[in-house]
């Protein structure tokens, strides 16, 4: 049998969420072997010979390239569909007739769930397999290292000097341009949640890359990501596939929210993926919990030993182990 793994070429406005690529970890563990690569977003182009592939992460920017070519044998798996994806995807019969034949279909998150559920497509929550990550990347030795990843991402200037300019220009519709302000006009900063002290003494990384690497490039940078991870201190982040790898690898790892939570990209991703680590924000824990409707693991930053930061929950562990069977037996037979 053929193994064949996503690749992740498209970018935005010049740059790749190396996140992508460290779900792709997470399945790779898995394969005996990776025969060949297939681009995420073009899984309907032509593949001469039958492979197995895992089927997890973020569906899709190119929502008219489904259903994928039948040549692909799926494990739909920590799948999560976008809410704009889903409306083309899930409006078309051969795509709900093509995920009823590959059911049950493993969701990462509730708002997926929902989505498919609505359309009689067999499915169940199985959260993300980036928590099986301990599988190949956990590490027996630890730093003193704190890392910061992407905070606030929505209000990060550091990224404006990676952006392609001229893409924006001509890619970017208006209302998208406009959303730009936050960069030069920050509704919250660092500081406003962490000393001094962590944010000069720590080593600072973000999930942007360019997307002038190649496919080999990009998973390097993604395993040597995981492995800083797997050996610090703690990690403080904006960026779930930094926070969920991190409880996977046994490090504390803190999920830094603030202006996240509109409900058409934020929010249905965050929904049953949020509950399984700790949140760091500046909100009344009430009036946070009203985002998700159920009780969460709220700090604020006056809750925080620095030299102790919390240990992670682990409710996740259970569904980490589910999503190991599932992979294994997936390859076995």
């Amino acid at each position: 049998m053929k193994y064949a793994l996503f690749k992740h070429t498209q970018n935005n406005l010049g740059l790749v969420n190396i996140g992508d690529h460290i779900q792709s970890c997470a399945a790779e563990q898995f394969l005996p072997n990776v025969n060949f690569y297939v681009e995420r977003d073009a899984l309907d182009k032509p593949i001469e010979e039958a492979a197995k592939i895992i089927m997890n992460g973020w569906f899709t920017d190119a929502p008219e390239n489904w259903p994928p070519n039948p040549n692909l044998i799926p494990l739909f798996i920590s799948f999560h569909l976008q809410p704009s994806s889903a409306l083309v995807i899930l409006d078309k019969k051969e795509n709900i007739d093509y995920l009823k034949k590959h059911a049950p279909i493993g969701c990462r998150d509730y708002n997926t769930l929902q989505l498919l559920q609505d359309k009689g497509i067999d499915s169940y929550y199985s959260f993300c397999l980036t928590t099986t990550l301990d599988e190949k990347f956990k590490s027996k030795k630890r730093t003193n290292d704190i890392i910061l990843v992407d905070l606030l991402y929505s209000y990060d200037k550091s990224i404006l000097r990676k952006l392609n300019f001229v893409q924006v220009i001509k890619k970017l519709p208006f209302s998208k341009i406009k959303k730009l302000k936050g960069y030069f006009i920050p509704k919250a900063r660092v500081s406003h949640y962490l000393p001094k002290k962590i944010i000069n003494n720590s080593i600072k990384l973000d999930h942007y890359v360019s997307a002038s690497q190649t496919n080999e490039e990009l998973y390097a940078t993604a395993k040597s990501y995981l492995s800083k991870y797997a050996t610090a201190k703690l990690v403080i982040t904006s960026r779930i596939h930094c926070a969920l790898p991190c409880l996977a690898l046994g490090t504390p790892v803190l999920f830094l929210m603030e202006g996240l939570t509109d409900e058409g990209q934020h929010m249905s991703r965050f929904r049953g993926v949020l509950d399984h680590m700790n949140i760091l924000t500046n909100q009344n824990k009430e009036e946070f919990e009203k985002h998700f409707g159920k009780k969460m693991n709220v700090y604020k930053p006056e809750d925080i030993d620095w030299d102790n930061p919390p240990t992670n929950p682990d409710s996740f562990k259970s569904l980490s182990e589910s999503l190991k069977e599932k992979c294994k037996d997936f390859v076995k037979h």
